[in-house]
């Protein structure tokens, strides 16, 4: 029987199978029409095996689902293993109830306050059918009645004569199997003042999560501000007070009343539940819970999934779509604010996610959702489900993506596997075009070849990548905010900046920084951190002083303090960042221009460019129209800095008051940074100024790690790469040095060029 595991390989986590590291990539191909037909091309399958690729995800639906679903599952893995006699196989299990389970057990289905249940249509790529109502992600019978079908389906699979073959899981539920609700679920709340969710299901999850959060209902009642509120029959929040998610982000960009020229500014908005973007924290924490529920529920509905495998089979790898951050309803998608948990349960070994949908034509970048340094850290990997486009695609979306020659493809799939080994990350080829058609090509087939051979020379050496530079998130914080103070403040510096910076950037949650064995940075980012207890503070204090690093603070530092007793304040802030700060309860934009004054942060930025707001062209690749967004970002509260002993840089426009200061903290470098956007230049400048190495100067979409540089080119022209040492840059795809001993390199590139090179030492 073979043993699937993750392991430490060469100072980073791998997939091993009897002892073999397998590096990337790993493939999933549609083959399942319908529920139960099979469309299979052998001659596909074995080249993809003649490239290299050996991890296969097939489809496979539980019989409590689809009846007789095993057999369907046996044929294409007989198939496959025809094709490919020595593949591994991952199962990817549907986790769906049956239509009947549903009308069945209402109870356990999502439900509006007014009682209504929405219908769904629920897709996956083993099984598609309109639902008439929704079941809960975190419904306990659900979860006992799906255990009781993965138990008996499992000892099926674990009984076929190929079962060696069989090296772990891969559970899905929710829409498009990633386990997230599958409708806008919060529609409502604009339309007839109804709110999720009433169901017994959540009722007993809500509850179960409070007496572990408060304990008694005294404690309850203080924390809400309720007096009547108890642990057993919790108070499901109304309608309005989820008005910061969306509704707040609609009031700022659009105001509700009409402007002329000679009005004064709108009035500040609300409904009483809410301070500007945030969460009024002190009269409305009964959603914060309600959101900290609404996405634990989900993760703990995974970990219940992959405890049954690995009761039955503890040598088998498990896995599941979660932590999704970017290209998702951030609050109401239940899918992501559970991560910290899921990351340290020892049930579970890795999580996935496909990269985001935005920005991925040639010269762009794709955009992933996780943070994968987080889940290395605790000894498990993130896999990218990369369905990167090629000319395959229909003409709509071979428009989409701007992929119409097989250069732009073979560029694109350099690209994507150049992020995927810099960033050091696992990774699938997903070609969901039933039958598979994606990648069938010669061209591409030596491509893959070269790329595998590439994986296993590069997992041979040092694979601890030596990056300066940390991005921190707040899980929790995302429970407190509105939809657009998230996608400014990380998702669209992910999609757009963080490729565009010119120096590498690793990804954790701000909980990672009490680990012992996370690396040292000389520049820490915190986009979201603005909710945070005493003893966090602390744990990130005591990181940065240890490294002696530059802390950048993004907008709302420690704004949020759950326990103080002013929840919300400018000294919760102080007490985490060192700097003075006053507010203003209104709304302004976030623009701003560079002092004149020289400063090794400013003196290389345009002083007459605008700063602050996100002002690329935007390209949205899914079946929707293209946009092209040069949008504020609206603050509300304001925040800045009034601290004699910080050195103001920039000053917003709008209001006058300083936007970006520098100052010495108490054993590190405090910068504020006043706007929930940061462009890559501008980061790329405070990464200087921290002591960081700038690879790249050029704008062009760049991963790096001491191994391995991917330099996708954004434009034509001549371009550079700063090395931090002497090395023998040497280009994988066209086996050639550019350089030997050498600190630096320039050549000619191309739009949409991608040049991949291996770094040696001498």
């Amino acid at each position: 029987m073979k043993k699937a595991e993750i392991k430490n390989h060469n100072s980073r986590p791998a997939v091993f199978i009897d002892g073999k590291p397998f590096p990337p990539y790993m493939a999933t191909i549609r083959t399942l029409k319908d529920s139960k037909e099979i469309i299979f091309d052998r001659d596909y399958f074995e080249n993809l095996g003649k490239s290299g690729i050996k991890i296969f995800f097939l489809s496979c639906n539980t019989e409590w689902l689809v009846p007789d679903a095993i057999s369907y599952f046996d044929k294409e893995a007989r198939m496959l293993l025809d094709a490919v006699p020595d593949a591994y196989i991952i199962p990817r299990v549907c986790m769906h109830p049956p239509i009947e389970w549903v009308l069945a057990h209402p109870e356990e289905c999502l439900t509006y306050s007014d009682g209504s249940k929405p219908g769904v249509h629920v897709f996956a790529e083993s099984y598609e059918a309109d639902y008439p109502m929704q079941y809960s992600l975190m419904s306990s019978k659900w979860r006992e009645d799906a255990s009781v079908a993965l138990e008996e389906l499992w000892k099926k699979i674990m009984s076929l004569p190929y079962a060696d073959r069989i090296i772990g899981a891969f559970f899905g539920a929710g829409g498009t199997m990633e386990w997230y609700n599958m409708l806008p679920v919060f529609n409502k709340f604009k339309n007839d003042g109804l709110a999720l969710d009433h169901s017994d299901a959540f009722r007993r999850e809500f509850s179960a999560y409070l007496k572990e959060t408060y304990g008694t209902d005294d404690a309850l009642a203080k924390a809400w501000g309720i007096p009547e509120a108890t642990i057993e029959n919790p108070k499901i929040p109304e309608a309005k007070q989820h008005y910061f998610v969306y509704e707040a982000d609609k009031d700022a960009l659009y105001p509700p009343v009409i402007m002329y020229s000679n009005n004064p500014p709108p009035p500040p908005y609300g409904n009483g539940t809410n301070l500007g973007s945030f969460i009024d924290f002190k009269t409305n924490r009964q959603v914060f819970d309600f959101y900290r529920v609404w996405h634990l529920g989900t993760a703990r509905s995974i970990t219940t999934f992959t405890k049954v495998i690995k009761r039955l089979t503890p040598d088998r790898l498990t896995g599941a779509f979660y932590g999704a951050l970017g290209c998702n309803e951030y609050a109401i998608s239940g899918s992501a604010l559970g991560a910290v948990e899921i990351h340290k349960d020892p049930s579970i070994d890795f999580l996935a996610a496909p990269g985001v949908y935005e920005n991925r034509l040639p010269g762009g970048c794709t955009g992933q959702r996780e943070m994968q340094d987080s889940l290395a850290l605790n000894g498990k990997l993130f896999l990218v489900e990369d369905d990167a486009r090629t000319l395959a695609e229909n003409r709509f979306f071979m428009d989409k993506y701007q992929i119409y020659t097989m250069e732009d493809s073979i560029n694109v799939m350099k690209r994507e596997f150049g992020r995927t080994m810099c960033e050091d990350v696992q990774a699938w080829w997903f070609d969901q075009l039933i039958g598979g058609r994606r990648f069938k090509y010669p061209e591409i087939y030596e491509l893959i070849k070269e790329q595998e051979r590439i994986a296993y020379d590069l997992f041979d050496g040092e694979r601890a990548k030596g990056n300066e530079i940390a991005l921190i998130v707040d899980e929790e914080t995302i429970g407190a905010v509105s939809h657009q103070t998230t996608k400014d403040a990380l998702e669209q510096f992910r999609n757009y900046e963080m490729a565009k910076v010119g120096a590498p950037i690793d990804l954790y949650y701000h909980n990672d920084m009490k680990n012992p064995n996370m690396p040292k940075y000389k520049l820490y980012v915190f986009v979201n951190t603005y909710l945070l207890t005493q003893q966090e503070r602390k744990e990130i204090q005591e990181k940065l002083k240890k490294d002696g690093a530059v802390a950048l603070w993004m907008y709302a530092p420690g704004f949020i303090d759950p326990n103080a007793e002013n929840a919300q304040s400018t000294e919760n802030m102080e007490k985490l960042t060192g700097i003075k700060f006053e507010s203003i309860t209104d709304k302004f934009d976030s623009v701003f221009r560079w002092n004149g004054a020289e400063h090794e942060i400013s003196k290389r930025l345009d002083k007459r460019a605008l700063f602050g707001r996100f002002d690329r062209k935007k390209y949205v690749c899914l079946g929707v129209p293209n946009e092209y967004t040069f949008a504020n970002t609206y603050l509300y509260p304001l925040f800045y800095p009034d601290d004699k002993d910080a050195t103001v840089l920039a000053h917003f426009l709008t209001s006058g008051y300083p936007a970006v200061c520098v100052k010495q903290a108490d054993g590190f470098t405090s910068v504020y940074y006043g706007s929930k956007f940061i462009d890559g230049k501008t980061l790329r400048e405070i990464a200087r100024f921290a002591g960081c190495h700038i690879w790249s100067e050029s704008d062009d979409t760049f991963y790096a790690n001491d191994h391995l540089v991917t330099h996708h080119a954004s434009q034509s022209g001549r371009k550079k790469i700063k090395f931090k040492t002497p090395v023998s840059p040497y280009e994988v795809y066209e086996k050639k040095y550019y350089g030997k001993g050498v600190t630096e390199i320039e050549f000619d590139s191309y739009l949409g060029e991608t040049k991949t090179f291996k770094l040696e030492k001498d």
